[in-house]
């Protein structure tokens, strides 16, 4: 079905599939890495562009939050953004932590709004976004090394 991603597109590609998954669209981009690398695509190269995609979909959820308007979102996440005002001490606190573990599937999405609406700072946010995503697609190509 996606086979033109990995033939016509390659490394974009697989950018463009790490980048949307990371936003607040349901997509596998751990797949698609391992798809990459069972094609035998440099590994070092599927490593970056996977991680700097993965951590521009994450920055981009946190900017939505931290930009946005807030009327706009409640439109769309109504009930998530009454939890994540209660959470907002909580992700100030613990920024560093939900940054890095913004990786995870379904709460991760979330984790990066939480940053977004508490204004942690954005450095620190990229930095342990960046620190998250790189050290998952670091195990994931590493253990596809042995299967």
């Amino acid at each position: 079905m996606f086979d033109f991603l990995y033939s016509d597109i390659s490394y974009l590609g697989l950018f463009l599939v790490c980048f949307l998954s990371s936003t607040l669209l349901p997509l596998a981009s751990e797949a698609f890495v391992l798809g990459f690398i069972k094609l035998n695509f440099n590994p070092t190269l599927v490593l970056i562009i996977a991680t700097i995609g993965n951590t521009l979909g994450s920055l981009s959820t946190y900017g939505l939050a931290f930009l946005g308007k807030k009327n706009i979102l409640e439109k769309y996440f109504k009930k998530s953004l009454k939890k994540l005002e209660k959470w907002d001490t909580n992700f100030f606190k613990f920024g560093a932590f939900f940054a890095f573990f913004t990786f995870l599937p379904l709460v991760g999405d979330i984790f990066a709004l939480g940053l977004g609406f508490a204004k942690y700072p954005f450095l620190k946010s990229a930095f342990f976004i960046l620190l998250g995503k790189f050290s998952r697609y670091f195990f994931i190509i590493f253990l596809s090394s042995y299967f």
